[in-house]
């Protein structure tokens, strides 16, 4: 019997990972921005922050960004790791882990760190030298940021709390070579409230604020199409749409449900029976998650595929032809010079309804962000953020990618789309 595919209690593995574009897209986009920005993600237990932060490290997403060492290298921590909570065995634990990157030459400024009896600010500084001396980037993805916030004691706050202003003062530091990545259920600016007495301006203004937000149906749809790929069961459409409804669009309580569901056809138990253990299951993951479960009645929406979720419309189009580009908008289907194009993101696909369907006329990046990204993730490197998507983009659509068919650049105001 093959295994159940569904992890309920466990951060969803690199390959089996779904959606978060934006929240991926926005990451990189800081990360390789010239002032090295840095990203807070918040959410409830559940949501998928761990997932995202060893996603985010995982080499071929890295790889896929351009972001892999030697120039850039990227750290997972879980920052409970450290126990008990101190400056110096964060640091230690930092160079430990950057150590054991394949392809980062920092092995000499890290054995004399580590060499060290203590650690304070300037050996740390000193480490950031010669990441500046290898023209490369550290960037730290810190999982669990809350522990590093204790405040149960006088002494254990005045620790958290000069740790942050030691965490503050690096990220600020020039040349920027440093990125920080944290994540906490509730927004940063929140959990630091805990630290009293903080003098100058708060820690979480240094940082981009990013809420993850429940599945969508599709989103979760994608999510069980991975996880059933290589099984031997399988969900038909209404299970689907009942496990989406059980779990409120909350990734731990959709893996937890469809963990039972799959279990219990494995098992052939009958349909009743089925579906009581799933909702059981979903119930006990959103009341651990402190989710509040849906309520009876409530119709579960449509499982569409991504495409369908697009808000920006096509124009009327014909069937696909031998020549030029065409989108389906009810299908999500690009075809080019007659050949369908599989493999766009769904930012990639958004970009290019925005601009298909706004046929000759101008979009600014301004426009771009809005309408793909969203209000919430304005602000930043927008420019580097759109010009990476239109490249990436380009290389897919565009027979001579270098000189554009499509996707015409109007040098200093933005894109327009040329039929």
């Amino acid at each position: 019997m093959i295994g159940n595919p569904f992890a309920p209690h466990s951060p969803a593995p690199s390959e089996a990972f779904v959606n978060r574009e934006r929240e991926i897209d926005l990451i990189f986009g800081h990360i390789q921005a010239v002032q090295r920005g840095n990203v807070a993600i918040n959410g409830p237990l559940g949501i998928g922050k761990t997932s995202l932060l060893r996603h985010v490290a995982a080499p071929a997403t890295a790889a896929a960004y351009g972001a892999s060492p030697p120039v850039y290298a990227l750290v997972y921590v879980d920052v409970q790791s450290v126990s008990p909570f101190n400056a110096d065995r964060f640091w230690r634990r930092v160079a430990q882990l950057v150590a054991r990157l394949p392809g980062v030459d920092l092995q000499a400024p890290i054995e004399q760190l580590l060499a060290r009896p203590v650690l304070d600010v300037i050996d740390i500084e000193e480490l950031l030298d010669a990441v500046v001396d290898r023209r490369m980037a550290l960037v730290l993805l810190l999982d669990e940021f809350e522990w590093a916030l204790q405040a149960d004691t006088p002494d254990a706050e005045a620790e958290s709390r000069n740790f942050l202003a030691q965490m503050a003062s690096l990220a600020r530091r020039t040349p920027k070579v440093l990125s920080l990545v944290v994540s906490t259920e509730a927004p940063l600016f929140e959990a630091t409230r805990v630290i009293e007495s903080w003098r100058g301006s708060p820690f979480a203004t240094i940082f981009t604020s990013v809420t993850l937000k429940p599945l969508t149906p599709a989103d979760a749809n994608e999510l069980l199409d991975r996880a059933l790929a290589n099984g031997t069961v399988s969900f038909n459409d209404d299970d689907r749409r009942r496990l989406y409804k059980l779990s409120a669009g909350q990734p731990a309580a959709l893996q937890a449900a469809a963990f039972s569901l799959y279990h219990g056809l494995q098992q052939s138990r009958g349909h009743a029976q089925l579906w009581e253990a799933a909702q059981h299951a979903a119930l006990q993951a959103l009341a651990f998650l402190n989710v509040s479960p849906p309520t009876e009645g409530t119709a579960a929406p449509p499982m569409m595929p991504p495409a369908a979720t697009a808000s920006v419309s096509a124009p009327p189009g014909t069937p696909p032809s031998p020549h030029g580009l065409w989108i389906d908008p009810k299908l999500g289907e690009v075809t080019v010079n007659g050949r369908r194009v599989e493999s766009l993101t769904a930012l990639e696909y958004s970009l290019l309804r925005l601009l298909y369907g706004q046929s000759g006329r101008l979009c600014s990046k301004e426009e771009i962000i809005r309408q793909v990204w969203g209000e919430e993730f304005m602000g930043g490197d927008d420019d580097s953020r759109v010009e990476k998507l239109i490249s990436r983009l380009r290389r897919k659509i565009e027979p001579v990618p270098n000189r554009p068919q499509y996707l015409r650049t109007v040098r200093g105001r933005g894109y327009r789309y040329v039929p």
